[in-house]
C-alpha cells in the first residue's frame, strides 16, 4: 500500500512538472507564433487523355489509338514570418507527384517526396505606399504572355495619386556561371548571362477602366549545346479592361522587337531581326447570372518556325486560352506552358459562363483556330488549324472545398497536317477529361 502511495505521488509530481513546463513553454512561444501565418491548398486530379492522332511531344506519331490515365497531387504551403511590422519573410514549398508513377515516388515500391522550394523572399515596406521584394519570388506580367515564373531578383512597387497608379520595376537574374568546385562562387564567370529588366504601371484614374502598361528588356547570352540561342529583345505592352455596367470589354496588345541568333550545324551564325506583335480581345455582357463573351487572341509569325522574324517571342510564358490548343493547366497541350503560346496562330470564339444553384460555376467555350499565314506543304495551302469545345464545372463549399470537372475536345484540320505534326489527313479528335478536388486552408 505504501509503495502504491509513493508511486501515485511520483506520477502526480511528474505530471505537475510537465504541465507547468508546458504552460511556461507555451507562453514563451506564443509571441513567436503570432508572427507566423500559414496558408495553402491540397489538390488532387485524375486525368484521362485519348487521341487517334499525334499530340506534339506527347503521343507517338502512329495511326493507333492512344489513351492514358493518371493522377497528380499538388500540395502548396505558404509560410510568412513577420519579423517586424515593416519586414516580412515569405516562402512557398510545394509537394508534387504523379500518383503511382515510379520515377516520382508515391508508388507501392517507393515513398519518396518531391519537395520543391518555390519561393523564399523578403518584403520590406518603406511606407503604406511602397515596398521592396528581394529573393526567389514570383515574377509575372499581364496574361503571362511574356513572363510568369519564379526567379531570383528584386522588385520595387510604389503607389501614386492616392493609389490610382501603382508603378513597379524589377531586375531578374535568370542565369549565371560563377560557381567554383568548392561552392564558394568565387571563380570568374563565363558571362553566359540572361538578364531581364522591366518597369510598368497599373492605372485606375477613371472608374470602371483599368489599364496596365509596361516595358521589358532581355539580354540573353546564356547558351548550351542543346540551346545555342542568344537574344536581345524588347517588349512594350498595353492592356485595358473596361466594365461599364453589365458590359465587359478587354483589349490589349504587345509589340516585340530585337534579334535572336544561333549557330547551325555547320557553325554558321544565323540571325533573325524580330518584328512581331500579339493582340487579345474580349467583349461580353452579363444577363443576370449568364455571362456571354466573344473572345479572340493571336500573334504574328510562322507557326512552323518560332525564330522567324515575325514570330512573337517570350521569356518564360504561362498562358491559357483553351484546354488543349493553348493550355497551361496540365494534361495535353499543343502549345503549352513555358513556350510562346501564339506565334503564327490565332483563335477566337464564344464563351458562356453561369452560376447554377448559387454554388456551381459552369463555363463553355467554342473556339476556332487558324494560322496567321498560309503554309505550303506538299503542294497544299492551309490556314485552318482546328476547332475546340471545352466544358468546365466547379462546386465550392464554404470557400474551403472545391470539386471540379473539365473536358476538352480538339479536332485538327488542314494546317495541323501542313505543320507536319502528322503526315496524313486528320480523321480523329484529341480528348481530355479531368476531375479533381482541392482543399484550401
Amino acid at each position: 500500500m505504501e509503495k502504491k502511495v509513493h508511486f501515485t505521488l511520483l506520477i502526480g509530481g511528474l505530471l505537475f512538472l510537465l504541465l507547468s513546463n508546458h504552460t511556461a513553454y507555451g507562453a514563451a512561444i506564443d509571441p513567436s507564433l503570432s508572427k507566423l501565418s500559414f496558408s495553402g491548398f491540397l489538390r488532387i486530379r485524375t486525368w484521362y487523355t485519348s487521341s487517334t492522332i499525334k499530340v506534339p511531344d506527347t503521343f507517338p506519331a502512329t495511326d493507333q489509338h492512344k489513351d492514358v490515365d493518371y493522377q497528380d497531387l499538388f500540395f502548396r504551403n505558404r509560410f510568412n514570418i513577420k519579423v517586424l511590422p515593416t519586414i516580412e519573410i515569405r516562402s512557398v514549398f510545394d509537394i508534387i507527384s504523379a500518383l503511382g508513377k515510379e520515377e516520382t515516388g508515391f508508388s507501392m515500391e517507393e515513398g519518396t517526396t518531391n519537395l520543391v522550394t518555390r519561393d523564399v523572399y523578403t518584403v520590406i515596406k518603406f511606407s503604406d505606399r511602397s515596398e521592396l521584394e528581394v529573393g526567389l519570388k514570383p515574377f509575372s506580367l499581364p496574361g503571362g504572355y511574356i513572363l510568369a515564373r519564379d526567379a531570383t531578383g528584386i522588385q520595387y512597387n510604389h503607389d501614386f495619386f492616392n493609389r490610382k497608379i501603382n508603378a513597379y520595376a524589377a531586375i531578374i537574374k535568370a542565369f549565371d556561371d560563377a560557381d567554383d568546385t568548392f561552392g564558394e562562387q568565387s571563380d570568374p564567370p563565363d558571362y553566359q548571362d540572361d538578364n531581364i529588366y522591366y518597369a510598368g504601371a497599373n492605372i485606375t484614374f477613371i472608374p470602371d477602366i483599368k489599364s496596365e502598361t509596361y516595358y521589358v528588356y532581355e539580354y540573353d547570352r546564356y547558351t548550351t549545346d542543346d540551346d545555342p540561342r542568344e537574344a536581345t529583345l524588347s517588349w512594350i505592352g498595353l492592356h485595358n479592361k473596361l466594365v461599364p455596367g453589365n458590359w465587359l470589354i478587354r483589349i490589349g496588345g504587345i509589340y516585340n522587337w530585337g534579334f535572336v541568333r544561333w549557330r547551325d550545324e555547320t557553325g554558321q551564325v544565323i540571325r533573325s531581326d524580330i518584328n512581331a506583335g500579339l493582340l487579345e480581345f474580349e467583349a461580353g455582357y452579363k444577363f443576370n447570372v449568364l455571362h456571354c463573351s466573344l473572345i479572340a487572341e493571336g500573334a504574328t509569325g510562322d507557326p512552323d518556325d518560332p525564330d522567324d522574324e515575325r514570330s512573337f517571342q517570350d521569356i518564360k510564358s504561362s498562358h491559357g486560352f483553351s484546354l488543349i490548343a493553348v493550355d497551361n493547366t496540365g494534361g495535353l497541350a499543343i502549345r503549352g506552358s513555358g513556350e510562346s503560346c501564339w506565334y503564327g496562330l490565332y483563335g477566337g470564339g464564344l464563351k458562356l459562363q453561369s452560376t447554377i444553384l448559387d454554388s456551381v460555376l459552369v463555363k463553355i467555350k467554342l473556339m476556332h483556330f487558324r494560322t496567321a499565314k498560309e503554309l505550303e506543304r506538299k503542294g497544299k495551302k492551309s490556314t485552318w488549324f482546328g476547332d475546340e469545345l471545352d466544358f468546365e464545372a466547379e462546386y465550392r463549399y464554404r470557400e474551403v472545398l472545391s470539386l471540379f470537372f473539365s473536358t476538352g475536345v480538339f479536332r485538327p484540320q488542314r494546317a495541323y497536317t501542313a505543320l507536319e505534326i502528322i503526315d496524313h489527313a486528320p480523321g480523329g479528335v484529341i480528348l481530355e477529361v479531368m476531375a479533381g478536388m482541392m482543399i484550401s486552408y
